[in-house]
């Protein structure tokens, strides 16, 4: 026996997607429970977080968690603390990078009991602040275009889609990863490439067959297709 909890379709009209969604689970010999139905509402709470009126936004009782967690006192705990932190990193920059001396201590090699030195109260608290910041994200637009900002710093990657809403630029979800210690020997350009590269990648379902503009700050990126001396990395990669 096969349970579904959430189905989420979109369509052009109201009635076309009630009826598409019913068909379709008509078709598949599937039922529904029409008391935990919820029809025709503006907003909703979904997987975690509050979505409705074009914003998307952590549900308030799972930031608390986060405000309120104690720091870590072993391995376990600090995996704990990272998995719920991390299920929210979209709303908020840098995940990876601020949470690397965190992940640190959840090597094999690290010991269960941790050695909590003041960079992982650091990390932990810039953590806890970005989220309780009530974080929220827009919905995205079919008929606006998209801007992806990339960075690369000695020890991660961070990129946000951004989308215009009246005239301003919001982000659309963040990004982060953490080098891994090959990509670290890497040159400053070749981050910086490595950035966005990655980011397309990740962002390959909002990007697909929309218009968009990359932005990155590092000047040398502009002309990389004109560049006479290049490394076969940096040509590959133009």
């Amino acid at each position: 026996m096969a349970y579904i909890n959430d189905i989420a379709i979109f369509s052009q009209d109201f009635e076309s997607h009630l009826t598409t969604v019913l068909g379709k689970i008509k078709q598949a010999g599937l039922t529904v429970k029409a008391k935990k139905c919820q029809w025709a509402l503006s907003e909703v709470v979904c997987l975690g977080h509050h979505v409705g009126g074009g914003h998307i936004a952590p549900l308030w009782d799972k930031i608390e968690a986060i405000k309120d967690w104690p720091p870590p006192q072993t391995k376990k705990q600090v995996r704990a603390f990272l998995g719920l932190a991390g299920y929210y990193q979209r709303f908020g920059p840098g995940f990876g990078e601020i949470a690397a001396p965190l992940h640190k201590l959840t090597k094999k090699s690290s010991p269960d009991s941790v050695v909590w030195k003041q960079g992982c109260q650091e990390a932990f608290d810039t953590l806890k602040a970005a989220l309780v910041k009530q974080p929220i994200l827009k919905a995205t637009l079919q008929d606006k275009p998209f801007y992806v900002t990339t960075d690369a710093s000695d020890v991660g990657l961070g990129a946000v889609l951004l989308q215009e809403h009246q005239e301003t630029r919001h982000p659309v979800v963040y990004l982060s990863q953490k080098l891994i210690p090959r990509e670290q020997s890497l040159s400053s350009i070749e981050k910086e490439c490595l950035a966005i590269i990655w980011a397309l990648n990740k962002l390959k379902p909002y990007l697909w067959g929309q218009q968009f503009t990359v932005l990155s700050d590092h000047a040398p990126v502009q002309w990389l297709q004109t560049m006479q001396n290049t490394n076969a990395k940096l040509q590959r990669w133009a």
